[in-house]
């Protein structure tokens, strides 16, 4: 499902605090009870650092979703994207990434690799903090 740029915020970015900032809003935007589960999203960013779009790939459990490269590459692969960011939330509030984002980042890295799209960050956030991989 691709989701809207929350107000206020503009499409160009410069780093992974711009994407965090705008993530934070977006999640913010659901319901406490829904934010209890892990979200994960993909970013297309274009060539001029605009995003292209965002797209909520999975909802998953408290602590665990589970995707594989068609997943999180098949809108980036349509819209000829070759540069994605991957966000998902920690429910628990705690932003350290776990010894499985850091090999899911790995492996989606390796996968963008072959397709001509580069994995610039895989941020992690929560309500009111966030971490990049």
């Amino acid at each position: 499902m691709t989701v809207r740029l929350p107000k206020g915020e503009q499409d160009h970015i410069n780093d992974a605090e711009d994407v965090a900032r705008i993530m934070q809003k977006v999640l913010m935007r659901q319901n406490k009870h829904h934010r209890a589960k892990e979200y994960f999203w993909t970013i297309g960013i274009g060539t001029t650092n605009n995003i292209e779009y965002i797209e909520l790939v999975s909802i998953g459990t408290k602590n665990r979703n589970i995707l594989a490269p068609v997943d999180v590459f098949s809108l980036a692969v349509s819209k000829k994207c070759t540069k994605i960011i991957f966000c998902h939330n920690h429910p628990s509030g705690k932003v350290e990434p776990s010894k499985a984002d850091k090999q899911f980042a790995e492996d989606m890295r390796d996968a963008g690799t072959i397709l001509g799209i580069k994995l610039l960050d895989h941020i992690i956030i929560s309500e009111s903090q966030h971490a990049v991989v």
